[in-house]
C-alpha cells in the first residue's frame, strides 16, 4: 500500500501523485459507490490523500481516503442548497481577479474571498493581468482591511516571484471567475503552456471557461496548486445567516464588542461594526456585501423551514 495525493479526478479514473510519478487509479467496491455519486462531500476531489495499491507500473486501485484537515466548498450550480466539493486538504486560497478585462467587481472579490474565510482557509488577493492597467485604490482597499494583494502579469512576469514565494510549503485552491489569467498564471510558473488559456468575450466583458474540472498542479518542490473552473456566480446560501460575519475578519474582529452577542450589524443598538463603517474603519463596500450575503442565508434559512 501506497500513500498519495489526488491531482484529477475524471469518469470514475482518479489520477494519483506519488513519488515523482502519477497513477491512474479507480476505486474499490463499495468506495466506488460511495465517491463517484453526486458532488458532495464524499467524492474523491483534487487534494484528497489516499492510500492505494498498484494493479499495474501505471494503474492502480484506491483503497482507502484519508480525513481530510480542510476543504473549501461552494454550493452547487444545479442546487444551491447542496454542496459541491473543490478541493480537499488545501490550507489557503489565492483568489485571482484581472486589473482589467473583465474590471473587477469589489462585491465580487468579497464573496471570493468570503467563500474561503467561510471554509477557514487563509485567503489572499491576486489582481492579475496589471499589464493592462493599474488596479489603483481597488489593491490599497483589501490591503487595509489585512489581505496580502499580489500585482502580477503572466505575460510580463510582474508578481510571479512573489507568488512562487507565497505558494511554497502550502496546498493552495485558485479560485476566481472565467478570463482573469488563473490558467496563464499557472502556465507562467510551470514555464510551459500545459494549461489552455480562454479569452474575455467581447459581446460579454466576461472570460470563457477553459478549465473544466479541478485540477492539482506541481508548481515547485513544496507547492501544490488546485486550479478550479471559473465561477461566475457565487451565493451564499449555504451558511446560517449568524455565520456570515465571520466571512469578514475586519467585521468578525468588532463583533464581540457590539452590545448584543446575537448582533446581526444590521440595525442593532449598541453595534461596534456600524460604528467602525461610521468612523470609516470599515470600507462601506464590504458592509453593503456582507448585507447581500446576509440576506442570503436568511431566505434560505426561511426556505428551509417554511
Amino acid at each position: 500500500m501506497m500513500e498519495g495525493i489526488v491531482t484529477k479526478a475524471v469518469g470514475g479514473f482518479f489520477f494519483v501523485h506519488h513519488g515523482g510519478r502519477t497513477y491512474r487509479c479507480v476505486a474499490r467496491g463499495k468506495l466506488r459507490r460511495r465517491v463517484t455519486e453526486g458532488e458532495g462531500p464524499g467524492r474523491i476531489v483534487p487534494g484528497d490523500r489516499v492510500r492505494f495499491g498498484l494493479l499495474s507500473a501505471e494503474e492502480g486501485i484506491i483503497e482507502e481516503v484519508l480525513p481530510r484537515t480542510h476543504q473549501l466548498a461552494k454550493p452547487a450550480a444545479a442546487d444551491p442548497h447542496r454542496l459541491q466539493v473543490l478541493a480537499a486538504n488545501v490550507d489557503q486560497a489565492c483568489v485571482v481577479f484581472a486589473s482589467r478585462r473583465p474590471d473587477p467587481d469589489p462585491h465580487a472579490i468579497d464573496r471570493f474571498l468570503a467563500l474561503a474565510e467561510g471554509s477557514g482557509l487563509r485567503p489572499f488577493l491576486c489582481l492579475n493581468k496589471v499589464d493592462l492597467g493599474d488596479p489603483g485604490e481597488l489593491g490599497h482597499l483589501y490591503g487595509r482591511i489585512g489581505y496580502r494583494v499580489l500585482r502580477t502579469s503572466a505575460l510580463t512576469g510582474e508578481g510571479l516571484e512573489a507568488l512562487q514565494d507565497l505558494l511554497r510549503g502550502h496546498l493552495t485552491v485558485i479560485v476566481g471567475p472565467s478570463g482573469v489569467g488563473k490558467s496563464s498564471l499557472l502556465n507562467a510558473l510551470l514555464r510551459t503552456h500545459r494549461l489552455r488559456v480562454g479569452e474575455v468575450s467581447p459581446r460579454t466583458g466576461r472570460g470563457r471557461h477553459t478549465t473544466t474540472a479541478a485540477e492539482l498542479v506541481v508548481v515547485g518542490e513544496d507547492a501544490f496548486v488546485v486550479d478550479t473552473p471559473g465561477v461566475q456566480v457565487l451565493e451564499f446560501v449555504h451558511l446560517r445567516p449568524e455565520e456570515i460575519a465571520r466571512c469578514f475578519p475586519e467585521i468578525r474582529e468588532r463583533a464581540g464588542r457590539c452590545a448584543f452577542g446575537d448582533c446581526l450589524h444590521r440595525a442593532e443598538p449598541g453595534c461596534a461594526v456600524r460604528e467602525a463603517i461610521a468612523a470609516g474603519e470599515i470600507p462601506l463596500s464590504r458592509y453593503e456585501s456582507y448585507l447581500r450575503m446576509l440576506e442570503e442565508a436568511e431566505e434560505a434559512e426561511r426556505e428551509r423551514y417554511a
